[in-house]
């Protein structure tokens, strides 16, 4: 089973007026949140193009709300990720959830091996021509 965790909460202006919508969708899978925020109003009027003009939404109502929604979030995603057996400290570092060291496959150990032996023995080649030439063979 999986689990899946949606936070939301609402941005109100001094009126108690819902001026926008957080919404976030946590996995548990390590990566970091990602908070949208959508204007909660409808148009209130139209530009010549025809692109709608809505309110504007006062700034020092929707950064402490982001901030703090988002601090949520990333405590939600961790506690989510640790459940799940991932490492939650990838949480705060965008994309680290994709950083996988690579595993190396039994045959890849093997071949690293022989590499490893074959450039031994080399050397040991190499070694014993230059002491035939140094003794004058």
């Amino acid at each position: 089973m999986e689990k899946q965790v949606i936070l939301q909460d609402q941005i109100k202006d001094a009126t108690g007026h819902t001026v926008a919508t957080m919404r976030v969708v946590l996995n548990g899978d390590g990566s970091t949140p990602n908070v949208m925020t959508v204007g909660a109003d409808n148009p209130i009027g139209f530009n010549d193009d025809g692109s709608p003009i809505f309110p504007e939404i006062d700034d020092s109502l929707l950064k402490p709300a982001q901030q703090q929604m988002m601090a949520q979030a990333i405590k939600t995603q961790k506690e989510l990720t640790k459940e799940n057996g991932g490492d939650p400290s990838k949480v705060n570092v965008i994309g680290a959830e994709t950083e996988a060291k690579a595993t190396p496959t039994p045959q890849q150990t093997i071949q690293a091996s022989m590499m490893k032996s074959i450039a031994s023995l080399q050397m040991q080649v190499a070694q014993l021509k230059k002491e035939t030439k140094d003794n004058g063979n």
